[in-house]
């Protein structure tokens, strides 16, 4: 029996706002949802939501992950991921919560149930200390992730209209 699955877009913030950088997904989500793009994407604020994601996961059929991603990267260095590319760092520790979430992951393509196009757009954080401040170097990489994500909604677009 095939599932009804999202065509719109889903952009999924994870994060904890009070440990300041660890939070960058959730202030980009309230970024964009003090705009208008609720006609172009679906806005998810995931905190650390962890297996409660899982639902959102499997009905999406376009996904994109905004999350803050410690690589080792200087501070403020926004990274892109395309899907196999989110499962090969599966081992790596990402941030405080990226466990839980690669779980989800992992249990939504057990379930036959993994999105068909996915997208993680990261940032290296800076500081992870108790506070609800992004660092100078974070905060200054917003618009470059939304940006990001508008251009990745926009190509989504585009390739579902050529294959209709």
């Amino acid at each position: 029996m095939s599932r009804l699955r999202s065509s719109k877009p889903v952009v999924l913030g994870l994060g904890n706002p009070l440990f300041r950088d660890e939070g960058l997904g959730i202030h980009v989500i309230w970024q964009l949802m003090a705009g208008d793009w609720g006609k172009r994407a679906q806005l998810v604020d995931g905190g650390t939501g962890g297996l409660a994601l899982l639902g959102i996961v499997e009905e999406a059929r376009y996904l994109i992950v905004v999350d803050a991603i410690d690589g080792g990267y200087p501070p403020g260095t926004v990274k892109r991921l395309y899907g196999k590319e989110i499962d090969f760092l599966r081992c790596a520790q990402l941030s405080v919560h990226q466990v839980g979430f690669q779980e989800v992951l992992a249990l939504a393509r057990i379930r036959s149930r993994y999105p068909e196009n996915m997208v993680l757009i990261g940032v290296q954080p800076q500081n992870l200390e108790w506070g609800t401040q992004l660092s100078y170097e974070v905060n200054l990489r917003i618009p470059k992730v939304i940006a990001m994500i508008y251009q990745q909604v926009e190509a989504w677009a585009e390739t579902s209209v050529d294959a209709d």
